[in-house]
């Protein structure tokens, strides 16, 4: 288990006919974004309360807010070394404490009850209380490029193709019947704490605003 000190997380979002555009903006920006890793697909699984607390949390605009999510990458159902995060928000710094999970975890053969057993055998004691105190509610999985400034400090994401699948219902994951998702692009741009005038001075360089966008939230409808 690891803590990651807060970071700024601050997100812009873009319909996808523009995906070409935005990447020019990264490539041609001041701070001379380089590709930090192969882009690839996220997926995740979303749990909450029964009564969804985390989601009115963030359409509230709680001041401190919370995720907690299963993540694993790569175009397949069986997860393969995932972890599980917490991930806590004040505004627009964050940080995620994580659990590796090594699985392998065949989402698509298992029943709600068998994953949940799958990830207690590998959890400590505080991420074992929420996988037996909150439900699946959302699984959704995107496409991701990553970029990096030439000095490291600054990185840039960006996320598009996304399908969410709710799991209000049924022992078993939904992944047959998605949601209607907008057709969106979403650039998040991170640095540390420390480097609040120099995130500002790249974000400056954006030709679009900043806005808070949850792909909770979206894959819900709740936005």
């Amino acid at each position: 288990m690891n803590n990651n000190p807060y970071r700024y997380e601050i997100k812009m979002v873009a319909d996808a006919l523009y995906l070409g555009e935005v990447r020019s903006w990264v490539f041609t920006h001041p701070n001379a974004f380089q590709i930090a890793y192969p882009p690839r697909q996220v997926n995740n699984i979303y749990f909450d309360t029964r009564d969804r607390d985390l989601m009115k949390d963030h359409i509230n605009g709680a001041a401190n807010r919370e995720k907690f999510r299963f993540r694993w990458y790569g175009e397949s159902w069986l997860a393969n070394g995932g972890q599980i995060e917490i991930k806590k928000k004040r505004g627009f710094l964050g940080y995620k404490t994580t659990q590796k999970i090594m699985g392998p975890i065949d989402i698509a053969r298992l029943n709600w009850g068998e994953i949940a057993a799958v990830l207690k055998q590998e959890c400590t004691h505080e991420f074992i209380f929420l996988v037996e105190n909150l439900i699946p509610v959302l699984i959704n999985h995107y496409q991701r490029e990553y970029y990096i400034s030439m000095d490291g400090r600054i990185r840039v994401t960006l996320d598009y193709q996304m399908r969410a699948f709710e799991q209000a219902f049924g022992l078993r994951p939904n992944l047959n019947f998605p949601q209607l998702q907008l057709d969106n692009v979403i650039i998040e741009m991170k640095a540390a704490e420390a480097d609040h005038a120099r995130i500002a001075n790249s974000l400056a360089q954006f030709p679009l605003r900043c806005t808070q966008n949850s792909k909770y939230l979206n894959g819900l409808g709740a936005f």
